[in-house]
């Protein structure tokens, strides 16, 4: 059962979620109730979740939900499930030496940079609800307690299955598997070999969401096995951010020394992380079929994300740019240290013939004309759609680390009106309005890059 929070206060209700799962549109006392560890959803009893995992490559076994609950399951009138977790619902079996809370600073990173990676269209979990306490939680200093309300199709993790195999308790490991394809992945329940169906369907999935990581410059920071969701959703927003500064080695993480979970290696990683789940997968079918399926992974990942470039640069669907030059772009920037979304921006909102123009930008100003010369070519023809589409495709709002921690300071004192506009900004961040110019601009020149903590 969670434990009560001292003086709970709503600090965040995602309007837009409740409305899509059909709850109350204006937040409530009896589900601050439920924030606050004082009451329950009707029918609901909490479960704290046990599973396994590889963290920085190293095997545990000793994970669990230790400052979470998974409270329940909504079946909202359209007939989507919904699965509701409170963060921050007290100490569990799995807390070890934890307290069980989260904090307000750490709450609004994930409430934010979920609802952020939703706004951009990648898969993700997503924030409902964030509520504050005067209850002080200790970190690297003394913090405000606080619960978020996460919601997901589902809650089960590459670990569930790592953490069976490793018991070979074969008969729970076939229950887990037999109930993933059944209410996630049903169209593999009629193939000639199901287990295999359902690995290739989460490879395809986990492909889509590192696609988007990298597409849009989002960093995760700890991918450890037990942060991998078997629907493909972004999941544990801990020491994440957006790149500011386009650094293809880029590493927020303050614990990751060597650079495992840096932002170029996360397509390699999730490939790693697959593997281990097809090891877990192996007592139950043929491992070289499961082998052989997540060898498909890279071809799957490219296609989805060079898709997604192609849609970023204007090219179409029927005739898309060259693999070779959506890489030069990006090049390109790393190259000269440009910023990794102003770029993008600044082409969509440029007519094709003034392109060219943009050289005296670079240093390098012949690489970039040889390159602008050769995209040129390659673009979508009808003027009109392919700006359309880039507008449509390249953000002017995104979550960077400074815009959050102004958000996260203003809040600490009180004033949630920044995190009210910053969160609105970023349910549309496509469209540029006067009010959220704050929220349009990169980091000054100078500013060093974040430097972030499991506890972030």
């Amino acid at each position: 059962m969670p434990t009560p929070l001292a003086e709970p206060y709503w600090v965040c209700w995602n309007q837009s979620l409740a409305e899509r799962m059909q709850l109350p549109l204006v937040a409530n006392a009896d589900i601050l109730g439920v924030m606050a560890g004082t009451a329950l959803f009707q029918g609901h009893e909490p479960i704290a979740q046990k599973y396994a995992g590889h963290q920085f490559g190293g095997w545990n076994p000793g994970l669990g939900d230790g400052r979470g609950l998974l409270l329940g399951e909504w079946l909202d009138p359209s007939g989507v499930y919904w699965e509701m977790h409170l963060k921050g619902a007290g100490k569990t079996p799995y807390s070890r030496f934890g307290d069980g809370r989260a904090v307000l600073r750490s709450s609004i990173r994930e409430f934010l940079g979920s609802e952020a990676l939703h706004g951009l269209g990648a898969p993700t979990t997503r924030a409902l609800a964030l509520a504050g306490s005067t209850e002080a939680v200790y970190r690297e200093t003394l913090e405000t307690g606080a619960t978020l309300m996460r919601v997901a199709s589902s809650h089960i993790r590459f670990g569930h299955f790592e953490w069976l195999a490793h018991r070979q308790d074969i008969d729970q490991l076939k229950a887990l598997t037999a109930f993933t394809i059944k209410h996630h992945f049903p169209q593999c329940q009629d193939n000639a070999d199901p287990i295999v169906s359902l690995l290739r369907a989460v490879i395809e999935q986990t492909a889509q969401m590192i696609a988007y990581w990298m597409a849009y410059g989002f960093v995760h920071g700890v991918m450890n096995t037990d942060n991998m969701s078997i629907v493909g959703e972004t999941f544990d927003y801990g020491p994440y951010a957006f790149l500011d500064q386009t650094r293809p080695n880029a590493v927020y993480n303050h614990t990751d020394a060597e650079g495992r979970y840096a932002f170029n290696q996360q397509p390699s990683v999730a490939f790693w992380n697959l593997q281990r789940l097809a090891q877990a997968l192996a007592p139950l079918t043929d491992s070289q079929l499961l082998a052989a399926a997540v060898s498909d992974f890279d071809q799957c990942h490219r296609k989805h994300y060079y898709e997604l470039l192609n849609q970023r640069l204007g090219g179409s669907s029927e005739r898309p740019i060259e693999p070779e030059l959506l890489d030069e772009w990006l090049a390109l920037l790393a190259a000269e240290g440009k910023d990794f979304h102003t770029p993008f921006r600044r082409l969509a909102n440029l007519p094709l013939t003034e392109w060219p123009g943009l050289k005296d930008d670079f240093i390098d100003a012949p690489r970039f004309a040889a390159w602008c010369a050769r995209i040129l070519t390659q673009t979508e023809a009808d003027e009109t759609e392919r700006q359309r589409q880039m507008l449509a495709s390249n953000p002017v709002t995104v979550a960077r680390s400074h815009h959050l921690q102004a958000v996260i300071d203003a809040a600490q004192t009180g004033n949630f009106g920044p995190l009210e506009s910053f969160f609105a900004a970023l349910q549309d961040p496509f469209t540029e309005r006067a009010e959220w110019a704050r929220w349009h601009q990169p980091p000054a020149a100078a500013a060093p890059a974040p430097i972030l903590s499991c506890s972030s």
